[in-house]
């Protein structure tokens, strides 16, 4: 018998949540990915040493110990699950250069429970020896030799409880102190001398997930299940039994808390809900946030500082790594705050009015000092903010009761310009720094009921868009301010059509695209022609307009429900070409919606949504667009104005106001900074805030690593291109994401995995994703599907790298009524067929119905040209595979009954059963995968995987036109729960991964007739992703997928 093939699972490449960080020197950090230890260089921010520490545990605490500086070394405390390790690292700290990687792990020593929480500490304080102490989950600690791994201590609390957090303080085993946090909501401090607890702290309402001590151990922090954080006070005198209630209890996080660190003037907490807070002590002695930012969509999992205590990196679910500058000063403005400047109307008889009871009806703010101020009594008010000065610039009756208010800053100019609409159609345009009475103008024929002006995308001008009561068309006009002191122009530009009810709720233009927003959720988007200036019409100031010879504009494009049937009610356009730009949307969802927007070879628009971010529970009012690198949202929850910056996704300005939906409110923004202006108990107020002070200036997010998906994915794929590999992956998130990677070359380091593209289109999970094989260099197709039977079709461009277009789509039936029963889920696609126009592929659904589709790339269209009529299957389908072999096509099906069924689906028909073989018992449970090989002749191999935890060969054979099984070998011993994913390398050895994170290779040893005559185990490695779901196999790679992403290369 030959000897068995000599194979090896090799790591190339992963994205693993990040489950510890640790920093070395205050720009060289230390990450843990799985079993991985990495390490990072801030200042080159790239990566430039890695190691696997253990191969089958995460790596949940990284402690480093400081050598002397002469020797530059370092001792890293890594601990895992039950296991822990000295790692030395060796930094040239003039070059920050890794010298010598990571020195080899000859050790790994393991204890008898998982470990909670690890510490470096000494017999005594002269002492040069040092010892590790461990706390274990059953409230124990050990503490052991750093050199010898030998237990030369250990204590038991004198309450046995389980524990998921634990702390450590104090320099020496006398002054040990404990912080046990309990299953039981309590944490229990206890002396690891004494093991008799002094301190039981009582107050969460949740399992206690993290506990940190301060520097002078008067001070613990805890979080919680219950998404708080608290503070204790562990001073001798604060209580005089071992009860301690909580000092603070601080809310803010909207998920569960997992870590907390207590700084020298802060704290930093992180989160479930995938963000980072910090939170400082105010001069009235309250804790507030003033900073968070969002990292990803579901769990930061660690945080850590560097010494001087200015940088917070943090490690998400989704794999990203980040560092960030601390906050100096609070961004938080609350409603009684100092720094809040109120603007009252002047007395009543200065105005010459008889009642003093005059109101603000509406207000805008022109620049940093001047606000236009619009009142009951039908006066227009100039406003010097923070003095007593004010003028009147326009009073008429029309007014009296009605105004509706808007303005826009632009950096061009230095000043903004407020709009006020009237009753009788008018409206009236103030110009900051300018003397002059306000342009009157009557443009609508009833009163003007909606207002928005936009900064233009040429200087010195702004865009105002208007809407009357008839709500039929929005009036679009462009107002221009001279450089000298001559009068500002004023055109009308275009009527902008709407469809029949549509309630207009905001506009936008930029270059030759616009966008407005509606009530009910829709976005609209128009084109402008090049000639649009001929039809121009210039604003007369004593006549209505005549609108006949203006530009008429009908949308291109309507996207319905965008965010629902909420408001739309902000967008921003940027990245404006002729034929392409980007638009992002916010409403009133919370959701930020990002959509590539181009027009395609028919001269048709076309938009694909390529991202999708809930930047706030609340809703979203305004988006402020200044450049490429700069997107803000005004965000209202919870009756506060919260501003955040999108790109680098951090709070810059939170102001406790009643503002928002249908209360006043506005920001003006330049260069200079920013005012906020909002009405509270019928008093407006004003804040503003110097951007450009050094106080405030902040050094920029430092993104280590981008991550993946923080929710499981559940479908990859991999093709070859002439630069490497394509891998595209989906799953929870709706995402489609598309990877560049390349097999990594001697001792590189660098990542070998980067994101080139990611759309959201999908409206619920993505279950299956497959590339076409291709028939052209240049271009890549793709099949995307998954809930709701949606079924999409993308066209990858390679040689843009980032141009991933949606090229065709099968959508859920959208019915009037209440959907009485969901659409299916497609849970697997098989390709059947592909030519250079037109490719056709096997889809699997839940309700056990079978389909074949034929897709026409000419037409971009999907067609079904099969199914089995009779769904034989009778129960959900969850795997396909299928081979050609003389001439005919087989198609085969797994199903959650243990079934797997045989179809030859060659000939034409509308029904492709039955099927032509069926094997009832080939698993005892459902089979989740299941792959097909071609062997010499006409025998097939197959493979399948169930979740009997079972692996089965099997081999097929034709004679005379009849197929038949010849073969059947079972391995069931070999993984621990159930097989996701198989697939063949060749001829000779498959693969097979499982939920025990097991990932096995298999010899397949055939007789001379080509039967299996023995299944054979190669190789086992263990994986470090958890929930399994998806692999691809292609050259000798393999990715395995499901909560993060590893690739191998099997050698």
């Amino acid at each position: 018998m030959d000897p068995l093939p000599l194979v090896e699972f090799v790591a190339t490449g992963s994205r693993l949540p990040v489950t510890a960080v640790a920093f070395l020197t205050e720009t060289i950090m230390v990450s843990a990915n799985g079993g991985m230890l990495r390490i990072h260089n801030l200042a080159e921010n790239k990566c430039i040493g890695e190691k696997t520490v253990f191969e089958h545990a995460r790596i949940y605490g990284i402690l480093p110990l400081k050598g002397s500086e002469e020797d530059r070394h370092y001792r890293v405390l890594v601990f895992g699950a039950k296991s822990w390790t000295i790692v030395g690292i060796l930094i040239d700290l003039e070059t920050y250069a890794v010298s010598a990687s990571i020195q080899p792990v000859t050790l790994i020593f393991a204890v008898v429970d998982w470990i909670k929480a690890a510490h470096w500490v000494r017999t005594s304080s002269t002492s040069t020896r040092w010892l590790v102490a461990l706390a274990l989950a059953h409230n124990q600690v050990l503490v052991c030799d750093a050199e010898t791994g030998l237990v030369v201590g250990a204590a038991e609390c004198e309450e046995r409880s389980i524990l998921y957090a634990a702390a450590f303080a104090g320099d020496t085993l006398d002054d040990l102190l404990v912080a046990a946090g309990t299953v039981f909501n309590q944490v229990l401090v206890w002396q690891f001398v004494k093991g008799r607890v002094e301190r039981r702290l009582v107050g969460h309402e949740g399992v206690i997930f993290g506990v940190h001590f301060s520097s002078d151990r008067s001070m613990l922090a805890s979080v919680s299940d219950d998404r708080t954080l608290r503070l204790w006070s562990l001073l001798s005198g604060d209580s005089e039994c071992e009860r301690v209630e909580p000092r603070n209890t601080l809310y803010g996080h909207h998920a569960r808390v997992w870590q907390c660190l207590i700084l020298e003037d802060c704290i930093v907490t992180a989160s479930e809900d995938g963000t980072c807070r910090v939170w400082q002590i105010d001069d009235s002695r309250s804790w507030r946030t003033v900073e968070y930012w969002h990292q990803c969509k579901k769990n930061v999992w660690c945080i850590a500082t560097n010494p001087e205590q200015t940088l917070v990196a943090s490690g998400g679910g989704d794999g990203s790594l980040q560092a960030r500058p601390l906050a100096k000063n609070s961004r938080t403005i609350e409603a009684a705050d100092s720094r809040l400047v109120s603007v009252p109307l002047p007395p009543a008889e200065a105005l010459g009015l008889e009642n003093s009871k005059d109101h603000i009806r509406a207000f805008a703010i022109l620049d940093h000092n001047t606000a236009v101020v619009a009142t009951d009594s039908g006066h227009v008010l100039r406003r010097t903010i923070g003095t007593d000065q004010f003028s009147v610039s326009l009073a008429v009756p029309d007014l009296r009761c009605y105004a509706m208010a808007a303005g826009a800053a632009t950096s061009a100019s230095g000043g903004g310009l407020a709009a006020i609409g009237l009753r009788d159609g008018s409206v009236a345009v103030i110009l900051a720094g300018s003397k002059e009475k306000p342009l009157l103008a009557c443009l609508h024929s009833g009163p003007v009921q909606r207002l928005v002006i936009s900064t233009a995308d040429c200087p010195r001008s702004f865009d105002l868009f208007t809407v009357d009561a008839d709500n039929d068309f929005v009036l679009w006009s462009r107002v221009t301010v001279p450089v000298s002191d001559q009068q500002p122009t004023w055109t009308l530009k275009a009527r902008m059509a709407l469809p029949p009810d549509t309630c207009f709720a905001t506009a936008t233009v930029n270059g030759c695209w616009a966008a407005v927003g509606n009530k009910k959720g829709s976005l609209l988007i128009y084109t402008i022609p090049a000639n649009a200036t001929n039809s121009d019409v210039d604003v007369t100031f004593d006549e209505h307009l005549d609108y006949s010879a203006l530009l008429v504009l009908q949308p291109s494009m309507s996207l319905p429900r965008v965010h629902g049937k909420l408001t739309l009610g902000a967008i921003a356009i940027t990245n404006v070409e002729h034929q392409s730009c980007t638009i992002y949307t916010g409403g009133r969802d919370g959701m930020l919606q990002t959509f590539a927007v181009r027009i395609d070879d028919n001269a048709s628009v076309a938009a694909t949504r390529t991202a999708s971010a809930r930047l706030t529970p609340g809703r979203i009012e305004q988006l402020i667009s200044s450049d490429k690198q700069s997107l803000l949202a005004v965000t209202f929850y919870r009756r506060r104005l919260v501003l955040i910056d999108h790109f680098n996704r951090t709070e810059i300005l939170s102001v406790a106001c009643a503002g928002g939906a249908n209360k006043p409110w506005q920001i003006y923004c330049d260069a200079g900074g920013l005012s906020v202006g909002f009405m509270q108990g019928g008093e407006l107020f004003t804040y503003r805030r110097q951007l450009e002070s050094e106080e405030d200036a902040q050094v920029p997010c430092t993104r280590l690593v981008d991550g993946i998906s923080s929710l499981d994915i559940r479908a990859a794929d991999i093709t070859t291109t002439s630069e490497g590999f394509l891998l595209a992956t989906a799953g929870e998130d709706c995402c489609l994401r598309i990877h560049h990677y390349h097999k990594p070359q001697g001792k590189e380091t660098t990542d070998t995995l980067g994101l080139l593209a990611e759309t959201r289109h999908h409206a619920s999970a993505i279950r299956c994703v497959a590339f076409i094989p291709p028939t052209s260099q240049s271009t890549r197709y793709l099949l995307t599907a998954g809930a709701g039977s949606e079924l999409r079709c993308w066209r990858l461009d390679i040689s843009a790298r980032t141009n991933l277009v949606d090229w065709g789509a099968v959508l859920p039936a959208k019915p009037k009524h209440k959907i009485e029963r969901d659409a299916p889920r497609i849970m697997d696609i098989a390709i059947l067929l592909s030519a250079e126009e037109h490719f056709t592929f096997a889809a699997a659904y839940s309700d056990a119905s079978l389909r074949i589709w034929h897709m026409d790339l000419a037409s971009q269209q999907f067609t079904c040209v099969a199914q089995d009529l009779g769904r034989t299957h009778a129960c959900c389908i969850l795997s396909l595979s299928a081979v050609t072999i003389d001439s005919r096509c087989l198609l085969f099906s797994g199903a959650t009954n243990g079934q797997l069924m045989i179809w030859d689906i060659t000939s034409d028909g509308a029904d492709i059963g039955p099927p032509v073989l069926v094997l009832s018992d080939l698993h005892q449970a459902g089979i989740n995968a299941v792959d097909v090989r071609k062997l010499d002749g006409s025998r097939i191999l197959v493979i399948s995987g169930g979740d009997d935890s079972s692996v089965a060969i099997s081999t097929f054979a034709i004679v005379d036109s009849k197929l038949s099984s010849s073969s059947i070998c079972r391995y069931t011993d070999t993984h621990a729960s159930s097989v996701q994913c198989v697939g063949f390398i060749d001829d000779n050895v498959a693969v097979s991964v499982s939920t025990d994170q097991r990932l096995v290779a298999w010899s397949i040893v055939l007789d001379q007739s080509l039967g299996v005559h023995n299944l054979k185990m190669l190789q086992m490695s263990c994986i470090q992703v958890a929930d399994p779901s998806a692999m691809s196999l292609l050259s000798g790679v393999v990715v395995v997928a499901g909560i993060g992403l590893q690739i191998f290369e099997l050698l």
